[in-house]
């Protein structure tokens, strides 16, 4: 998480915004942003971003506006090379996710060529989002303890499924089905709703996938959810464990939203962006919306504070990477 330190030296810089801000780029933005996501409609991330693009403009001043742009593919790294690739002039942004900004990259993917925060430009934290283990509801496998145990039964057999090859669901899976000491298929999907759906119809086992991409499909009853992958239980759902505490103790991921820009952005409109994103996240019904569906806002985000935040996140998915031994090519 931000530090104090990181807080306070983020928050010096956003205290003196409007005025250097306004004085070099008075007319930012005078053109619609685009708010690039990486993944097909319908997740977690695609709901940060539209819940940020419905904000962000009008708080950037009179008239501003901003637009989701979903571009699946690659992992999620296509929507992430769109935007490494932009002119850096704050018109093009990236929702970027843990799959895109840690795993892909520390999994070595081709397509994912990039740093987060040397090829990127921070701008805000959304906030951490926990992922739930599902199974279909006539898979037979009430707990995670059951799951485990037919992993093991039958090894080879099963598969799981997640949102591409390199996501933040792949590892989650690989991980798992590791520290079970089991084998599990990975199958693959274009993200979206895909993965979720692929373990309702049975087509795969089960899937470690985020909260706010398979809340409603949980209460509903067309997932069971068995456990959490954070460490501390989800408040929406206070009587689930966690893996860690169901059956596999070493078991802890988290996803994550975060805006950022291509590299070079111009400190000006990085903490005018920055500003406006933290506005946004303080509005009681944006945060009321992100914790409904299992992200836990971050209430004092700041460009500083977020390249912090992704280089310590990569060295712990590079870390994760290096222990189950996923390489991508």
């Amino acid at each position: 998480m931000i530090t104090k330190r990181e807080l306070i030296l983020g928050g010096a810089a956003l205290a003196a915004l409007p005025i250097a801000a306004r004085n070099a780029w008075a007319a930012f933005p005078d053109r619609t942003i685009t708010l690039v996501v990486p993944f097909a409609p319908g997740g977690s991330t695609d709901l940060a971003g539209r819940l940020m693009a419905d904000r962000i403009g009008p708080l950037l001043g009179e008239g501003g506006r901003a637009v989701v742009d979903n571009r699946p593919g690659a992992g999620s790294a296509l929507g992430a090379d769109i935007v490494k690739r932009a002119r850096p002039d704050g018109y093009t942004l990236l929702v970027g996710s843990a799959s895109t900004l840690a795993v892909a990259p520390a999994s070595g993917a081709a397509a994912a060529r990039y740093h987060p925060t040397r090829d990127f430009t921070p701008i805000g934290l959304f906030g951490l989002s926990t992922m739930g283990l599902v199974v279909g509801m006539n898979s037979g496998v009430n707990t995670t303890a059951e799951l485990v145990a037919k992993l093991r039964a039958e090894p080879g057999r099963w598969s799981f499924a997640s949102s591409g090859v390199g996501g933040i669901s792949h590892l989650a899976g690989e991980y798992f089905a590791k520290l079970a000491e089991a084998e599990a298929i990975h199958v693959p999907y274009r993200g979206g709703s895909q993965g979720p759906e692929a373990v309702m119809k049975g087509e795969c086992l089960y899937t470690v996938d985020s909260l706010g991409s398979i809340v409603g499909q949980i209460r509903d009853g067309a997932l069971r959810l068995l456990a959490v992958s954070t460490r501390a239980r989800d408040p929406n759902f206070p009587d689930v464990p966690t893996i860690a505490q169901a059956a596999l103790p070493a078991y802890e991921m988290a996803s994550w939203t975060v805006l950022v820009g291509p590299a070079g952005l111009p400190p000006e409109v990085t903490e005018a962006l920055g500003v406006a994103a933290a506005r946004a996240l303080n509005e009681p019904a944006l945060r009321a919306r992100l914790e409904s569906t299992g992200t836990l806002p971050e209430s004092e985000s700041s460009p500083a504070a977020t390249r912090a935040f992704l280089d310590r996140e990569f060295a712990l998915y590079q870390g994760i990477v290096q222990r189950i031994g996923l390489r991508l090519d």
